[in-house]
This record gives C-alpha cells, sequence and structure tokens, in this order.
C-alpha cells in the first residue's frame, strides 16, 4: 500500500511557528534553521512523496492527564490546526489519508499493539512548527498523526517505541 522513502528528524518548537507567520525567514537568527529545509523540500518533491507520517508529542491538546494514550493515531481524513490556548494560526486545515491510517491501525492490531484511533485529531505546534516548512500551504501533502506519550508516566520505553517501529 505504501512505499516508504525516508525519515525525518526536525525540532518543532514553538518559536519555529511564529517565525514562519511572521514572515522571519530572511533574518539572520531565523536563516540557518529555515534554509536546511529548503533540500529537504526538494528531496520529498523529487520522491513525489503524497504523504507524512509524523511522529510527535501532543502537547496536552488533544489528550489531558485523564486520558492520556501511550501512541494514538490519527485517522481521519482533515486534521485542523489546534489553537494551543488561542486563536489557530491563520493555516488551511491538514488533510489526513484515512485509508493509509486505518492500514496502520490494522497492521499494529495484528502486531498485537494497541493505539488509540482519534477519528479527529486536531495539529498543534508538535506537527505544525515543521510541517509549513516541508510542504508548504497549500499543502502538497496528507499527514498521518501518531502522538507518542512523553508527558505522563507510564511513558512507551525506547524498547517498545523501537518494537514499533519508531
Amino acid at each position: 500500500m505504501a512505499h516508504l522513502v525516508g525519515a525525518i528528524g526536525a525540532s518543532h518548537a514553538p518559536s519555529i511557528a511564529f517565525a514562519y507567520d511572521a514572515g522571519h525567514a530572511q533574518r539572520p537568527e531565523w536563516k540557518g534553521l529555515f534554509d536546511a529545509f529548503t533540500p529537504v523540500r526538494a528531496w520529498l518533491q523529487a520522491e513525489r512523496v503524497d504523504t507524512l507520517i509524523f511522529v510527535y508529542n501532543d502537547h496536552l491538546n488533544n489528550f489531558r492527564f485523564n486520558n492520556y494514550p501511550s501512541f494514538a493515531l490519527g485517522t481521519g481524513g482533515l486534521h485542523p490546526v489546534f489553537g494551543e490556548g488561542k486563536v489557530p494560526r491563520a493555516l488551511p486545515s491538514v488533510p489526513g489519508d484515512s485509508a493509509l491510517a486505518w492500514h496502520l491501525a490494522r497492521s499494529l492490531v495484528a502486531d498485537e499493539f494497541d493505539p488509540s484511533l482519534c477519528l479527529e485529531m486536531a495539529l498543534d505546534h508538535g506537527v505544525m512548527s515543521v510541517l509549513p516548512l516541508l510542504a508548504p500551504p497549500p499543502w502538497g501533502v496528507k499527514v498521518v498523526p501518531l502522538a507518542v506519550n512523553v508527558v505522563l508516566d507510564p511513558m512507551p520505553t525506547p524498547r517498545r517505541c523501537w518494537k514499533l517501529g519508531l
């Protein structure tokens, strides 16, 4: 169903989103970071990547301390941008790849993982700080979000994440 072409690791600091929204990409303190995404964006385009699986931590936006899953997979067809305590950023909702997400869900359960499945999952800065730098709006890619608990004990161990394929 899918063809894996690679993995990208990046910071998701909220300040990246603020700098992007304010148009600071050419300011000396931000230029190096924004320029570093240019070859990554070109590589994604050259590979014709149509879907990104974002592994990130939810920052108490979709989940709270009374219900915080170890792994949560977004299966919806559209992911809104979370406001994170204020008005959401002026970015369009992000298309999901529901078919791929459900395929992943079935595969994970068959391998004895039990992710929480979220038909509705808003994307916070864990995704939205980086996504505009990889595939600027209007989004040329779909996103399957996979939130990993790094907030509430007990957290999944590195070995558990490795077994999941992270």
